[in-house]
């Protein structure tokens, strides 16, 4: 099992809603178990992803239960979801260091990696420690920014910071994989541009090369089908099947979760875009 946090440096950036749109491409497109971990305040991702009783939402007594299964039994392409709230342990009570919640996380991922292929676990923004205790366990790291300067400054944060990502490796995750920064709900406008070139200045060595991209860098565009699924509790993928403004929607946001899931490096290269669109879009 492999385990990825989407983290930032503040909210509004989006991370929630590429989180679930990423578990459904992990689900629809590469078939595989995802187990989503909730321990944002409030648990939006868990009301989402069940809303359209496309995620299985993991009670206490399943989550107990699990621990002691032999023989993992859940589907491929399949996503559950485990609340914090489900999970005795994952809360932070006044005053703790974490050394306690560090401690119940890495249980739980070792209890859990049997029945899942990918783990994708949504938290509270950094430098909050709950964050930081997820951040100290996982295998991969990646945080979605807007395009604006007090992003720049909240990216850099998240990268020097005394909880940033530098002081995470040296001390207390050294095999940690910062994937990179992902520039989230880019509009096409002049603005947008100038904002972009200027993050490319500041921090070109933490985004994810695109080269086939009109920046040079991986980014997700703004798109209105994300907020139609969002609150359908759908794919994008899902509408596209009937909507053609999804298609082309889709079509953005796969070629960006293919170089997110190359950069995880436990999946076959994709087939071309064009083809695996098609493939999933239109099939019977």
């Amino acid at each position: 099992m492999k385990t990825l946090l989407i983290a930032a440096e503040k909210g509004g950036t989006g991370r929630t809603a590429l989180l679930r749109q990423l578990a459904h491409y992990f689900c629809l497109v590469r078939k595989l178990r995802v187990l989503m971990i909730d321990l944002a305040q409030p648990v939006c991702s868990t009301v989402s992803l069940a809303c359209a009783c496309q995620a299985v939402v993991v009670g206490s007594e399943r989550a107990v239960a699990l621990a002691g299964e032999s023989h993992p039994n859940t589907p491929k392409g399949r996503i559950q979801v485990l609340p914090a709230r489900a999970i005795h342990g994952l809360t932070l009570a006044r005053g703790d260091t974490g050394a306690r919640y560090h401690a119940n996380v890495r249980h739980l991922l070792r209890v859990v990696e049997p029945f899942a292929d990918v783990c994708l676990i949504d938290c509270p923004p950094l430098p909050d420690i709950r964050t930081v205790c997820v951040a100290a366990t996982v295998d991969a790291m990646l945080s979605p920014i807007l395009l604006s300067q007090e992003a720049f400054d909240s990216a850099a944060e998240l990268i020097n910071g005394a909880e940033g990502v530098r002081n995470i490796r040296a001390k207390l995750n050294p095999s940690l994989r910062f994937i990179g920064l992902l520039p989230n709900m880019v509009e096409q406008t002049s603005l947008q541009q100038a904002q972009a070139c200027a993050l490319q200045a500041r921090l070109s060595a933490w985004l994810i090369p695109d080269p086939q991209g009109p920046y040079g860098y991986l980014h997700m565009p703004r798109l209105d089908e994300i907020a139609k699924a969002q609150a359908a509790g759908v794919s994008v993928l899902d509408l596209a099947r009937t909507d053609q403004a999804a298609r082309m929607a889709w079509r953005s946001m796969r070629v960006c979760f293919d170089v997110i899931a190359r950069r995880l490096d436990w999946i076959e290269p994709p087939l071309a875009a064009g083809e695996a669109f098609n493939e999933e879009v239109f099939r019977a």
